[in-house]
This record gives structure tokens, C-alpha cells and sequence, in this order.
């Protein structure tokens, strides 16, 4: 199951119906700013199997959607950064990769699983890191430098990337990791950084998939 904006375009969604996969949308956020308040991460983030943190403005709508799910209330967001990004974060293995505002809830579950805080300056973090199994990608020089002696990562060409209301998105936004295949919302092919993608995910066995439809930043996709 994936979780995926409200935004997203119905050759999108088809795509994902073509390829075996089941999804529930987004509902927006009343306390985030309407062009990004359909962001899967940055309403809610799984710390578990099952278990997902949720801002408490959008708990209902999920708990409808979502039978079978333990969720957790999560602190209220804010219209202005970096009140608007407290679920934006990271988890890779032993480690967590956000600023030093991290949602209550999902801060005191990282302490007392001693899941180690890697603090980056972007609190869009989530956004700016394209998170595989053994390895993270950025065009965010900032995090890429803040991490690169931490953690394996490697800096990505940066290049347009859509976002509604905005000069630029984010290339973390644009995907998720399903499985063994990162889905992008569009034709990653054409970005500067695709070739060195490419390569990257080869060396981690992952497929890259798309639908043949502009790429658009509407939040990560989370699998569940």
C-alpha cells in the first residue's frame, strides 16, 4: 500500500494501477499552505511496520483509510517553516537525518530506540534525500557535505524539478523506494541527474520506474 498526494495526475495513478499497486490519497492539511498541504511527508512518517505518527488535523481521514494500522497522534503543524516540517525526516538504518525540531512523538521513539540523530541545517529533509537500502542521494550540496563523512551518500546533479506554486521542488519529492523499484511521478529520464541515478540504483539491484508524464514534486511516496 502507498500512500500518494491528492494531487497527483490520473496518468499517474493509472500508472500505478497498470504496475500492481494499491494507494490511498492524501487529504489536505489544513495547517500547511495549500500548494504543499497534500505532502504525504510532511502530514505523517512510519516508524513502524504498522505504525505510522500523524498530524492530529488529518488523523480521522487516515484512521478512515487506513483499517488494520496502529496510528499515533502527532503534534499540529504550522503554516510557516519550520513549523510545517516536523514529520520530514529520514530514517536509514541506525540513524535519523532532519534539523532539530523533529515531531515530539517520533523524536522520543528515535531515543528510545537509540536511533542516532545525524542533524543536517534543510529541514526539508525528507524531501532533499532519496533514501535506498545501503545508500542516500542529494543535489542538496548543504546535506550531502554535512553527511558525506557519516553515512554513504552521493551528490546527484541538481536540475528543475516542478512544484506547484513554486520556482523549484525538490528531487527527493518527486519518488519513493517500493520493493526493489524507486517510483518517480514522471519522466525522471530527462533530468540532469538520471544517468548517475541509473548507475547508482543498478549497483543497489533497484529498478527505476515512471510514467512517461511530467515529473512533479508532491512529497515522497511512502510505502506502508
Amino acid at each position: 500500500m502507498l500512500i500518494i498526494s491528492y494531487k497527483a495526475s490520473e496518468d499517474f495513478k493509472n500508472f500505478l494501477k497498470m504496475n500492481g499497486y494499491s494507494f490511498i490519497e492524501t487529504s489536505p492539511n489544513p495547517n500547511l499552505d495549500p500548494r504543499i498541504g497534500d505532502h504525504p511527508d510532511l502530514s505523517l512518517f512510519k516508524i513502524g511496520e504498522k505504525t505510522l505518527v500523524v498530524d492530529e488535523s488529518v488523523l480521522s481521514y487516515y484512521e478512515e483509510k487506513l483499517e488494520g494500522y496502529r496510528l499515533i497522534r502527532g503534534e499540529k503543524l504550522g503554516l510557516k517553516y519550520p513549523l510545517d516540517a516536523l514529520y520530514n525526516i529520514v530514517r536509514f538504518k541506525d540513524f535519523y537525518i532532519h534539523n532539530d525540531f523533529t515531531e515530539k512523538t517520533i523524536g522520543k521513539f528515535f531515543v528510545e530506540n537509540k536511533i542516532s540523530h545525524l542533524k543536517v541545517k534543510q529541514g526539508y529533509t525528507r524531501c532533499s534525500l532519496i533514501p535506498l537500502r545501503d545508500l542516500l542521494i542529494t543535489s542538496d550540496y548543504g546535506i550531502y557535505k554535512a553527511l558525506k563523512n557519516k553515512i554513504d551518500i552521493e551528490l546527484v546533479d541538481e536540475d528543475r524539478v516542478n512544484l506547484d506554486g513554486f520556482d523549484q521542488g525538490f528531487l527527493g519529492g518527486t519518488c519513493g523506494l517500493v520493493g526493489n523499484k524507486l517510483i518517480f511521478t514522471g519522466d525522471i529520464s530527462r533530468h540532469k541527474a538520471y544517468a548517475r541515478l541509473k548507475e547508482l540504483c543498478q549497483k543497489q539491484n533497484i529498478e527505476i520506474s515512471y510514467p512517461k508524464t511530467d515529473l512533479v514534486d508532491l512529497g515522497s511516496i511512502i510505502e506502508i
